[in-house]
């Protein structure tokens, strides 16, 4: 009996030695865990062959930390997310790691910020919004299309000559402009698509809240939300109400649009695919005046780590330094189909592209998309009054704009 005993003993102290440690590593579902999957879990666990990484999506992350449960690692968005999750007390300092002072300097200085007074993230890759058009629907309505609007007067021309060209063959109509209506309920996500527009109203100087968080500033007249909100209701007579036609479909003349990921739809363009530079021009969002600068904002996937142990913390840093090695994450960005935040990558070749350039160059003079806890929340209240104001017309942008701010103010007094 006692040699079985032993035997047992055995089994379950070579099965202990054998166990290997896991790092949870939390992405968004689709392309990035596809990535992850077959580039970075491979290398990394061959690097540490005591460690399995363990991928998870980010569907139930809220619910898993209202009961305690937290990832090791989360590839976040820039914006709330890291404020509210540095506020609750889950999320490691970084500056505290070995070769984090290395690893930021060969970072891009707009893509960091403190929080708090500490670095809570890295900026594992970035991605800023222009406009794309259609040049053969500009030459059609007899605009150059090499001469793209600059400013929102040349915006809302260009878009009322686009919005009277007769119907295609087909029955579709032709609008001048498409916005994302479809999305006004979705919070924070669309309003990071509809602020870069507010902030060519005021030199990129205002966002919504001071910067602290504890006051909103769109109300002041020098933020230009009223003007903002005035000329997007001039805008939306030209677009459909709803994205029942995309700019794919040859009927859209110009669209706000994201990063370079909308390039895999050219080639499922109506008729034939579509060309950059013959059949699509890329243009800075447009300004109040000529000579004015071009801001957009700055969004992508920032990289957390919540606490743990200290054996733990220090192999999510490791999974970090993986993912900002020049190559990874040069693999990253072109299967992501994202923008580069290390300095190294900025002047490759991948980046120089027409299709590509010109977004690399926009994040010289971008904003980074608000970051306080509150801000999503805000954004909401934001985006309800736009959609009475721009989209029903129930309201004037006034109206819009004073409502707003006094269901601002109380939430921040809660």
């Amino acid at each position: 009996m006692k040699y079985k005993w032993l035997t047992v003993l055995l089994v379950a102290m070579a099965s202990s030695v054998c166990a290997k440690e896991r790092i949870e590593f939390m992405v968004s579902s689709g392309d990035q865990m596809a990535f992850v999957n077959e580039v970075i879990k491979p290398e990394y666990e061959k690097r540490y062959p005591d460690v399995e990484l363990i991928l998870t999506n980010d569907g139930n992350l809220e619910t898993r930390m209202a009961a305690g449960d937290y990832p090791n690692v989360y590839a976040g968005i820039f914006g709330y997310m890291v404020p509210r999750y540095a506020k609750l007390g889950r999320l490691m300092y970084l500056d505290d790691f070995d070769g984090f002072d290395d690893m930021t300097d060969r970072i891009e200085p707009q893509f960091m910020e403190q929080h708090f007074g500490r670095q809570y993230y890295i900026p594992w890759h970035a991605t800023t919004q222009m406009m794309i058009y259609n040049k053969d629907l500009f030459r059609e309505a007899g605009i150059d299309p090499e001469l793209p609007p600059q400013t929102w007067d040349e915006l809302l021309f260009a878009a009322e000559k686009i919005n009277n060209l007769p119907a295609r063959s087909n029955g579709s109509r032709v609008h001048g402009v498409a916005l994302w209506n479809d999305a006004l309920a979705s919070g924070g996500w669309y309003w990071n698509m509809l602020s870069p527009m507010y902030y060519n109203f005021n030199d990129g100087e205002y966002q919504l809240l001071n910067r602290y968080g504890t006051h909103p500033v769109f109300d002041k007249e020098e933020a230009g939300m009223v003007p903002f909100l005035e000329t997007m209701k001039q805008l939306q007579q030209f677009a459909p109400l709803a994205m029942e036609q995309n700019f794919f479909s040859r009927t859209i003349g110009i669209w706000p649009q994201y990063g370079i990921a909308w390039r895999a739809n050219l080639q499922d363009a109506a008729g034939k695919p579509m060309v950059i530079g013959e059949d699509v021009g890329i243009a800075p969002i447009p300004v109040r005046e000529k000579g004015d600068t071009h801001y957009s904002n700055l969004d992508g996937r920032a990289l957390m780590v919540f606490k743990n142990t200290r054996h733990v913390e220090q192999r999510s840093w490791q999974l970090i330094e993986l993912l900002m090695e020049d190559d990874f994450n040069l693999e990253a960005n072109m299967a992501l189909q994202n923008l580069p935040t290390l300095t190294s990558l900025q002047d490759h070749e991948y980046f120089q592209t027409p299709d590509i350039k010109p977004f690399v160059d926009q994040l010289q003079n971008v904003v980074m998309n608000e970051s306080n806890a509150a801000v999503s929340e805000v954004s909401s209240i934001i985006l309800n009054y736009y959609s009475q104001s721009v989209v029903m017309d129930r309201l004037s942008p006034e109206e819009a704009v004073k409502a707003a701010t006094e269901d601002v103010k109380k939430i921040m007094r809660r």
